[in-house]
């Protein structure tokens, strides 16, 4: 970062099968507050669940979406988010699930123990701390996540140059009903300019 400029790191969604809140991945949570640069997550699949979604392409289809939501669940849950507040985690591909069941969290944390283990605040307090991709495929989906988390958590995404990319991510952001001119430039640039900083 400080020798090649660079103005973030992208890492998966699990390291070998390990979840997001491992301790062994303290370190980096804490270097990249330091030098306040986002982390981008993409998801690099479950393995448990690889088998079973072999067919029909499902490997893509469920298990990346399903990856990048454990990853925002272990982040928010797994207290990586209370301990180091100021990290900025950047989820793939919409954050999969999570902007979705994001309630079931809530509700979730509100009524049962096992939520609490490394939290005090409900999931919430450390949702709103996440930021977006657009790449969602429909534009249904891709309203409600803007007005889920808000178009200043929402950056443009296009999985480039993947066959599950979006090359019309533009128009897709364009077509959100209801945004602002001003609302619509924060998520087609202004939104990462802001967070990876100046280029």
């Amino acid at each position: 970062m400080r020798d090649l400029g660079l103005r973030g790191a992208e890492i998966c969604s699990n390291v070998n099968g390990a979840d997001l809140d491992d301790k062994s991945l303290a370190p980096l949570y804490a270097k990249a507050e330091e030098l306040d640069v986002p982390l981008f997550v993409h998801p690099s699949g479950v393995p448990e669940l690889s088998q079973r979604l072999r067919p029909y392409y499902l490997i893509n289809l469920i298990d990346n979406p399903m990856d990048t939501t454990i990853a925002a669940a272990s982040l928010i849950f797994g207290g990586v988010l209370n301990e180091f507040p100021r990290l900025k985690v950047y989820l793939a591909h919409g954050g999969g699930a999570c902007p979705y069941i994001a309630g079931r969290w809530e509700h979730g944390w509100g009524v049962r123990d096992e939520g609490k283990a490394k939290i005090d605040r409900p999931p919430s307090e450390y949702f709103k701390l996440l930021y977006f991709d657009s790449l969602v495929h429909d534009a249904a989906a891709l309203e409600f996540l803007v007005r889920k988390v808000g178009p200043e958590r929402v950056m443009l995404g296009t999985d480039y140059p993947f066959d599950m990319g979006n090359y019309a991510s533009v128009q897709a952001v364009e077509a959100i009903v209801g945004l602002t001119d001003d609302e619509r430039e924060l998520i087609l640039g202004g939104n990462a300019s802001r967070l990876f900083g100046p280029g």
